[in-house]
C-alpha cells in the first residue's frame, strides 16, 4: 500500500513537470509560426531553422530547443502505459523552456539593447565646435535636427569623406562651416525611426528587409512614438544586434 502511494506520488511530480513542459513547448511553437514569414510548414524543427536564420534572438536556444523537440516527442508519443511515461523532464529543463516561452511570447522592446544615450544637434551649431565636443563622448552616430525636425544623421564615415574633400595641402579649414555642411557626404536614405513598443524580432525584421532591397541601414532612432519630430531616446546600429548576440552566448 505505501508502495502504491509513493508511486502515485512520484507519478503525479512526474506528470506535472511534464505538463508544464509540453505547454511550454506548445506556447514556443505557437510563437515560432508568428515570427517566421512567409512559410507553410509549420512543423517545429523547419519553424525553429528558419526562425535560426532569420533572427538573433534566437540563435543563443537553437540547441536548447531542439533537444527539447526530440523530448517532447518522447514524452507525447512514446508513453507506454497509463502511469509510466520513458522519458522525464528534469526540473531545470523545464524551469529553462518555461523561460524561453516567455521571452518569445513578450520579447523585449528595441529600448533593451538601444545605447542609453543619443548626442544630437542642431545643423546650424559651429562644425568645429561640435567636433571638439564630440571628444568627450565615445558616440559614432549622430541624429542632427533644424528644429525639431530630424535633417539627417552625421557619422564617422560622412565626416571623413566632408574632411577629405575640405583637405587642403596639410590643413582642413573649419572657419564657418556648419554642421549641415556634412550633410552632402551623407547618405540620406539610411535610417528609419521607429515606436519604443517595437519589439527586437520586429526590429530583425526592419533590418532584413533592407538588406533584402539592397538598403542598408545605418541606424534605427526610437522615439516614444516612431515620429521624427520626436526627440531621440536610443539609436541602435547593425553592430548592436552583433554585440547582442554576443552578449547571449
Amino acid at each position: 500500500m505505501v508502495q502504491n502511494v509513493q508511486e502515485s506520488k512520484k507519478f503525479d511530480r512526474q506528470r506535472e513537470k511534464s505538463e508544464r513542459f509540453e505547454i511550454a513547448f506548445n506556447q514556443i511553437h505557437e510563437e515560432l509560426k508568428k515570427v517566421v514569414k512567409n512559410t507553410d510548414n509549420d512543423h517545429f524543427l523547419d519553424l525553429l531553422h528558419k526562425a535560426r536564420n532569420e533572427h538573433t534572438s534566437i540563435r543563443r536556444y537553437f540547441d536548447d530547443l531542439k533537444s527539447y523537440a526530440r523530448l517532447r516527442n518522447a514524452l507525447v508519443h512514446e508513453k507506454s502505459r497509463e502511469n509510466f511515461y520513458i522519458a522525464e523532464p528534469h526540473t531545470e529543463v523545464v524551469e529553462q523552456i518555461e523561460t524561453i516561452a516567455r521571452f518569445l511570447s513578450t520579447p523585449p522592446s528595441v529600448v533593451s539593447i538601444a545605447s542609453d544615450k543619443v548626442k544630437s544637434y542642431q545643423a546650424e551649431e559651429e562644425l568645429k565646435d561640435v567636433l571638439m565636443d564630440m571628444e568627450k563622448h565615445p558616440f559614432t552616430q549622430f541624429p542632427i535636427y533644424n528644429g525639431e525636425q530630424f535633417s539627417f544623421l552625421m557619422t564617422e564615415s560622412g565626416i571623413r569623406s566632408y574632411f577629405t574633400n575640405r583637405l587642403k595641402g596639410n590643413t582642413i579649414y573649419l572657419k564657418g562651416q556648419k554642421i549641415k555642411d556634412v550633410r552632402p557626404y551623407e547618405n540620406t536614405n539610411t535610417v528609419k525611426f521607429v515606436s519604443k513598443k517595437m519589439t527586437i524580432f520586429e526590429l530583425e525584421d526592419l533590418f532584413e528587409e533592407r538588406m533584402e532591397k539592397g538598403a542598408k541601414l545605418e541606424a534605427v532612432i526610437i522615439t516614444p512614438q516612431g515620429s521624427e519630430k520626436e526627440k531621440p531616446i536610443g539609436i541602435i546600429s547593425p553592430w548592436d544586434l552583433i554585440k547582442t548576440e554576443s552578449n547571449r552566448d
